[in-house]
């Protein structure tokens, strides 16, 4: 039986969508601690750089939880064997795969170390920390189903959603990024981008949009121009009570560091940080670029609010009505 006793705060969605910066935010609130992408740990490993700005086996917080679950701190951690023992199939093109019971049990056998190694790890964050609310930045659909497969409950999914004109640019971007094993941020053809914005969110409301309890949906912009009250309807979304947000005002955030393993540079950022509405694709993104996001994404710009010419205003507060009537949905059970 699990002894998980933290809330598990999902952030999902497509990469460039503003994730690092509402974890961080949420990351400074009492009782929160936000782990940052943890999907990647097991490929990043003891080197990876910690939010704190040491490397994983070097930091205080890292060391307890490893040795709280595994009994060893990250330096002597298998890595490999954790890599191995993550199925091949648990990706996201298999996806449908992972969420069918009938099929999945064919290959549940290959699943139960993967789920096991999972389960200990985040019962060790919420033994260590103490924290009521741990907050994955993770994004991606797969692992938060796998996350729900682990037995430590069903996450509360807060799914950022935007503009995919805005995800694509910002993937042309070339970025260093401080982690020497990094170097730089990938970058990614539009037409890709623009696929993976669809099958990403798509997800998400497929698995866990009809489920009001347990599903929020919030768009990047809505969130950046109005961070405050976005905060405030997370809190009150996963049950929590109303936090003193001093630290946050209508423009800017002041971050005190974290323990994030991975995610955008912008996780190293601590003091006075500015939250800008970053729409540098309207005047930036190559004409032919916009319209291939456009073109295949048109189908699914209106379900989020956003208009079909690439340099209209999206108008704000549209995120629940305009994303599947969620407020005339049945709250029904996940599993």
């Amino acid at each position: 039986m699990s002894t998980y006793k933290s809330k598990l705060l999902y952030i999902a969605g497509w990469d460039r969508s503003g994730s690092t910066i509402l974890d961080q935010i949420l990351g400074q609130l009492e009782g929160f601690f936000t782990v940052g992408e943890l999907a990647a740990i097991w490929d990043r490993g003891p080197d990876c750089l910690c939010g704190c700005g040491s490397i994983l086996k070097n930091c205080g917080i890292w060391n307890r939880i490893f040795t709280e679950a595994f009994g060893v701190g990250p330096d002597r951690f298998d890595f490999h064997a954790a890599r191995r023992d993550r199925p091949c199939w648990a990706r996201f093109r298999h996806l449908w795969l992972l969420a069918n019971p009938p099929l999945r049990r064919l290959f549940q056998r290959s699943l139960e170390p993967h789920l096991e190694l999972t389960q200990k790890l985040y019962q060790a964050v919420s033994r260590v920390t103490g924290a009521r609310v741990i907050v994955d930045s993770s994004k991606r659909p797969t692992h938060a189903y796998l996350l729900q497969l682990s037995g430590i409950g069903v996450p509360y999914i807060v799914h950022l959603v935007r503009d995919p004109r805005g995800c694509a640019y910002s993937y042309q971007i070339r970025k260093p990024h401080p982690d020497p094993g990094i170097r730089r941020m990938p970058t990614m053809h539009p037409a890709k981008s623009s696929l993976q914005w669809i099958g990403s969110n798509l997800a998400f409301r497929v698995l866990w949009g009809d489920s009001c309890e347990r599903y929020m949906l919030v768009r990047y912009e809505d969130f950046i121009t109005q961070p405050r009250d976005t905060v405030r309807r997370i809190l009150e979304f996963v049950g929590e009570p109303a936090h003193p947000l001093s630290f946050l005002s209508s423009n800017s955030v002041f971050l005190q560091p974290l323990h994030g393993v991975f995610g955008n540079p912008s996780r190293f950022h601590t003091g006075e940080v500015q939250l800008k509405l970053d729409e540098r694709w309207k005047s930036q993104m190559k004409e032919r670029d916009k319209f291939v996001v456009t073109a295949l994404t048109s189908p699914w710009l209106s379900t989020y609010g956003y208009p079909l010419h690439a340099n209209g205003i999206a108008p704000t507060g549209v995120e629940v009505q305009n994303a599947g009537n969620q407020q005339d949905r049945r709250c029904e059970p996940l599993l």
